[in-house]
């Protein structure tokens, strides 16, 4: 498990890898924020689903052939996810807020991607 000060750390990694210009940003990119995820949620209880749709994302940004339009509803699926897993988190901190602004941060990916 991380420490919370990790966990910060991660979060902002994921945010400043999504809230990067769509349009400049090397898809691969987010990969190594992907697999530190992976990591962590393989070790989280109720993180099964969320697990799933992240190894899905990861799997397209590593195809040569990216499908843009199964990687929107992936987006938008994670999205869905991450506000529903932030409830689990509990109230310390501002682990929820931050996962929220996460989701946030993907279904504006997914509209971007879908223009």
């Amino acid at each position: 498990m991380l420490t919370p000060e990790e966990s910060a750390d991660l979060l902002d990694s994921t945010m400043d890898v999504l809230e990067s210009e769509v349009t400049t940003a090397i898809p691969q990119s987010g990969l190594d924020i992907i697999d530190q995820w992976l990591v962590q949620l393989r070790q989280t209880e109720n993180a099964k689903e969320i697990t799933n749709t992240l190894e899905q994302v990861k799997t397209q940004l590593e195809s040569n052939q990216i499908n843009t339009q199964e990687l929107i509803q992936l987006f938008d699926t994670l999205a869905t996810q991450t506000i529903e897993f932030s409830t689990h988190v509990g109230s310390e901190g501002d682990m929820a807020v931050r996962l929220e602004a996460i989701s946030s941060a993907l279904q504006s990916l997914a509209g971007q991607l879908g223009r």
